[in-house]
């Protein structure tokens, strides 16, 4: 098995620590290690450096390397221009499948924290035998909400084909661990369903609705495939792209990336989740029974920092009185005060200082277009 970690992202909810020359999955945003270092040392656990590949933007690739010198050169590949989720994954897919159509792809996401790394390596190792049993079919893990998080994918369940159901009866071994009571397809360790339907990013009411019933999870984005299955996907739904990573894919490799640098510019923007997962009918979903969260902006930070007696996290020297649940940064080194404050994100840089409640952490994205708008693009 190969796993591929894309870190391509420009991280805009974490402005102003994010910015596009210096983005989250290459900064030090939770612990002494990156977000990129730290998932790379947790496949790491279960993959041996070789079969471990990165996708970055050629504005990162430097930093990507200097992070990972453990990392073969060769298993970097470097977009030239974002194309989204889809671009990226058919582009390790395709060189891929030029070397090995029967080889299997796991693609994750260079900015979770996760609470159980060898957790995680047995779960993605869970996928394995599906796939091999059934390579037409692609592998998505599924986290239970623990709150109505509306800045998630969701995906809906249910049972899924019946010969592949438990003959068990009352069969309970890993559905009740997981917290979920539905009829779920049985296997060894992990349960297996099929998937109803796929929801993005809900209003916070039906959030609220889908973190309280069992039959839906939050979508981590983490994908597993037969490569010849994925290129027959990208064939089918997103043609003109598997043109492009068919000539990309066949260049010979002293010259890949000069084909990269031709050819990938062309490519549809599309995420995989769009272009493929939400028209393709064969997908099985694994519940992850493990705490989960995509470091994507100041209130995910805050839920997994160190907090005082007041649930306030603190960077920097700081008195705070009556205040409680904020999350408090200076990279300056300026005294820290507050009174009366509560559920406030401060994030102060040398140039800039944002004020958020953390209830709207998500729509930092929405302050990053105004300053885009208005040209202030030194601050981005």
């Amino acid at each position: 098995m190969k796993v591929v970690i894309l870190a391509g992202g420009s991280g805009t909810r974490l402005w102003p620590l994010s910015r596009s020359s210096k983005p989250k999955q290459v900064m030090s945003i939770i612990g002494t290690k990156t977000l990129l270092q730290q998932t790379y040392k947790r496949l790491r656990l279960g993959f041996d450096a070789q079969d471990i590949l990165v996708v970055t933007g050629k504005s990162h690739a430097q930093d990507v390397m200097h992070q990972l010198p453990q990392l073969p050169k060769e298993n970097i590949f470097i977009e030239p221009v974002r194309r989204d989720s889809a671009g990226a994954i058919g582009l390790v897919a395709s060189c891929i499948y030029a070397r090995n159509p029967k080889e299997i792809l796991i693609s994750v996401h260079s900015d979770s924290w996760i609470d159980d790394d060898k957790k995680f390596i047995d779960l993605l190792y869970s996928s394995e035998s599906i796939i091999k049993k059934y390579p037409d079919h692609t592998i998505m893990f599924g986290i239970s909400p623990i709150y109505p998080e509306t800045g998630y994918g969701y995906i809906q369940v249910h049972p899924a084909p019946k010969k592949l159901r438990s003959n068990k009866k009352n069969d309970k071994s890993q559905s009740a661990w997981c917290g979920v009571n539905t009829k779920i397809v049985q296997r060894k360790f992990f349960p297996v369903y099929s998937v109803k339907q796929f929801i993005e990013k809900p209003s916070l009411a039906r959030a609220r609705k889908f973190a309280a019933d069992k039959k839906y999870f939050w979508n981590p984005g983490w994908f597993v495939w037969r490569v010849d299955n994925l290129m027959s996907l990208y064939k089918k739904y997103l043609p003109k792209n598997f043109s492009i990573l068919t000539k990309i894919s066949s260049a010979p490799r002293k010259k890949l990336q000069s084909a990269i640098n031709k050819e990938f510019p062309k490519l549809k923007s599309e995420s995989i989740d769009y272009g493929i997962h939400e028209k393709t009918k064969k997908i099985f979903v694994v519940p992850a029974c493990i705490r989960w969260t995509d470091i994507g902006h100041f209130r995910n930070v805050a839920e997994m920092s160190d907090k005082d007696k007041d649930g306030n996290t603190v960077h920097g020297k700081s008195v705070l009185l009556e205040s409680r649940n904020n999350f408090l940064m200076s990279s300056s080194g300026k005294l820290i005060t507050a009174v009366g404050i509560n559920n406030l994100a401060m994030i102060e840089t040398d140039d800039v200082i944002l004020l958020i409640d953390k209830d709207h952490a998500q729509d930092v994205k929405k302050i990053v277009e105004q300053i885009n708008k208005k040209g202030m693009k030194k601050y981005l």
